[in-house]
């Protein structure tokens, strides 16, 4: 690998597996992720530090879990402890930028908000332009971006506009979604790209090495996508998830709070729908994707770019038993994401590694590979290179999820899977312990069944181990809630 390659993080928002052609058997299309899987490594168990937007991406320019960086929610939600990105000299940018790397930016932050005061005091708004970065400038969540006002004058100047046409009312929508009026170049994942290809190109004109982390704002609802897409899967017959009769409504616990109003009255055909225009939403950003590799080919960039495909987690769209969006469980779904690394020069082409990774890993890699100054063992993350290298011998054995709460509601929730076993610990009510190899789709907790107490146990106490060597605020409850009353 060059010295000083550049580095394209291409990131998605609440991208379940099934909408990866590479992870498996599906309808849904991503050739161009694909692509890059046959060209670079798959990581087949990886994990989201939490299933939540603002604390992944936290955990992406920090290397630590949402518990010590702070931003344990979604900013401006109840539940996080920070609101604002702290600009501090160890975020990913500030670490690129000591190495001499030029660091650019496109789409979604949901990292600060541009609030000038908050909760009654002075607000520190952060920005991508304020915490080390050129680029795009998008507060808040930012709703599938297309209010804000600069791509509005993008569609002005073009003569294009946004626009969803009319859903037919004798049909139910349980999430939005729609299929857009214009062209792909009205589309906001089009408009990204744009930004993306403008920030290399003028960084390749000024001979710096660059990062660039290209956000979207998709394939999170709403699921929109142009007709070129949505006709792709407007007649795929899409099959119910294997947990969708899960009794959802019957079985005590904190998923219920993602559990559809409506899911009694509606039927697969009804989530069917949702799925086809989600899996179109993906394609839409999985073509822009290829866009972007496109431009790097054809600018003589690709055999100096190392390139990271990575998601802040899944989604459920109406899995077990009609859940909706993202936490309050510990399911697969939300949990476990896609992630590969493409090397500058093709080496690793094709080959899938199994060990258990985190997008927690994703800044020490970026930093391993720029070259860049940082703390590996401050950090709960470990970089991919030495483990796509082949140095596995002290590698992790297992994977945890946090979870605080999220939407103004808060819950402390761990998940860890080690083996085929995973274990859920719900601050409140009753835990979880899935056996995967026996039960992939997670629908009998096994946890209370008499042959499964020592896995159970040893996953109890693997948790409270990892809980404590990363100073986990709530480990002191945890092992006075659960371990001391399992021991006995």
């Amino acid at each position: 690998m060059p010295n000083t390659p550049n580095i394209l993080l291409l990131f998605t928002d609440q991208h379940r597996l099934s909408a990866l052609g590479c992870y498996g058997d599906t309808p849904c299309r991503t050739p161009n992720i694909d692509r890059l899987a046959e060209e670079g490594v798959r990581f087949d168990t990886a994990y989201t530090a939490c299933p939540v937007c603002s604390p992944t991406r936290g955990t992406i320019m920090t290397g630590l879990y949402p518990h010590t960086h702070g931003i344990c929610s979604n900013v401006g939600n109840l539940g996080s402890s920070v609101h604002e990105l702290p600009d501090r000299p160890d975020l990913l940018s500030h670490r690129l930028g000591e190495a001499g790397y030029r660091c650019g930016y496109t789409g979604k932050w949901h990292l600060g908000t541009a609030r000038q005061s908050a909760y009654g005091v002075a607000n520190d708004p952060a920005l991508p332009g304020n915490r080390g970065f050129e680029g795009q400038d998008f507060p808040g969540h930012g709703g599938g971006g297309f209010r804000y006002p600069e791509y509005q004058s993008y569609l002005a100047e073009r003569g294009l506009e946004h626009r969803v046409m009319d859903w037919p009312e004798d049909r139910p929508m349980p999430v939005p979604a729609g299929e857009l009026a214009g062209p792909i170049e009205s589309t906001v994942p089009y408009f990204l790209a744009e930004n993306t290809i403008s920030l290399a190109e003028r960084f390749r004109e000024d001979g710096d090495p660059w990062f660039i982390w290209h956000n979207n704002w998709g394939p999170h609802g709403p699921y929109y996508a142009n007709s070129d897409f949505v006709d792709l899967y407007r007649d795929v017959q899409m099959e119910p998830w294997p947990n969708y009769e899960w009794p959802a409504r019957t079985i005590p616990g904190p998923h219920q709070t993602k559990l559809h109003p409506q899911a009694e009255r509606l039927s697969w055909d009804d989530w069917a729908e949702m799925l086809r225009y989600y899996y179109a939403f993906t394609g839409l950003i999985d073509d822009q994707f290829g866009r972007i590799i496109d431009y790097l080919r054809e600018s003589g960039q690709l055999d100096n770019t190392l390139i990271i495909f990575a998601s802040d987690h899944g989604e459920t769209c109406g899995s077990h038993g009609g859940l909706t969006d993202k936490g309050w469980h510990h399911f697969e779904e939300t949990h476990r994401i896609g992630m590969i690394v493409r090397y500058p020069d093709g080496s690793h082409a094709g080959e899938v590694r199994s060990e258990f990774v985190s997008n927690a890993d994703v800044y020490p890699t970026i930093c391993d590979a720029a070259g860049a100054d940082h703390d590996p063992e401050g950090l709960h993350g470990r970089s991919l290179l030495p483990l796509i290298e082949g140095e596995t011998d002290d590698w992790r054995d297992l994977a945890v999820t946090e979870f605080h709460g999220v939407n103004s509601v808060s819950m402390s929730q761990r998940t860890i899977r080690q083996g085929d076993f995973k274990y859920g610990w719900n601050c409140a009510g009753e835990d979880a312990l899935y056996d995967l190899a026996r039960d992939p789709h997670e629908t009998v907790n096994v946890l209370r069944q008499p042959d499964y107490r020592d896995a159970a146990m040893a996953l109890r106490e693997r948790l409270s181990d990892w809980m404590r060597k990363t100073g986990d605020p709530v480990h002191t409850i945890y092992e006075r809630s659960v371990l001391e009353y399992e021991r006995r």
